[in-house]
């Protein structure tokens, strides 16, 4: 008898955890599904790149408009990708230079009039906050000056072989509009089919 019930204690505790692990599987698709609501598949191949992202629709906040614009001058290697006055995105095609991100760091650590702060630091993906450094401060008035405070991405996707950067423009953005771009970013798919 004492040995029925423990197998049935195994049995009913197997089904719970069985039941647990498949529940919080459910839980984890159901979040992306949510957060890939907000979203719509653009193709960028009409403008050279073979590649679909994710980009956010109306009920996202981003702006006014929520037409996609893609500014590029064919056989040019830049791309500016824009929906309304909020976000844009900048895509620049470097070939195979995967070194481009570390110059990126460099570059950033030697800026004189800006102090950077990282986010994120990936060998793919740089998310930082970009502070205007204000000289004379302390003696100015409470009324005057604002401080300057952006957020910029600058991230690495290997397409076909070829490698493309995508960043926020130079002024930047809001953090709330770095984090979604960076979303958007991440959902990249290359839309040739490897053999």
């Amino acid at each position: 008898m004492k040995c029925k019930f423990i197998l049935y204690c195994l049995f009913i505790n197997c089904l719970v955890l069985t039941s647990c692990t498949h529940s919080d599987e459910l839980n984890d698709e159901q979040a992306n599904d949510e957060i890939l609501l907000d979203f719509n598949k653009f193709s960028l191949e009409k403008f050279d790149i073979p590649a679909t992202i994710l980009l956010p629709d109306e009920t996202s906040n981003i702006g006014a408009s929520t037409k996609v614009e893609v500014q590029h001058t064919e056989g040019d290697f830049i791309w500016n990708l824009k929906i309304g006055p909020n976000f844009e995105l900048i895509i620049n095609d470097w070939g195979n230079d995967k070194e481009i991100l570390n110059a990126e760091i460099k570059k950033l650590k030697d800026l004189e009039f800006y102090k950077v702060k990282f986010i994120k630091k990936t060998p793919n993906t740089l998310m930082y906050e970009r502070t205007l450094n204000v000289k004379g401060k302390k003696n100015a008035s409470k009324k005057v000056g604002v401080e300057h405070k952006s957020y910029h991405l600058f991230i690495m996707k290997e397409i076909n072989r070829i490698i493309y950067v995508l960043e926020t423009r130079e002024t930047g953005t809001t953090k709330e509009i770095a984090e979604l771009q960076e979303k958007c970013i991440n959902s990249i798919k290359s839309t040739i089919i490897s053999k």
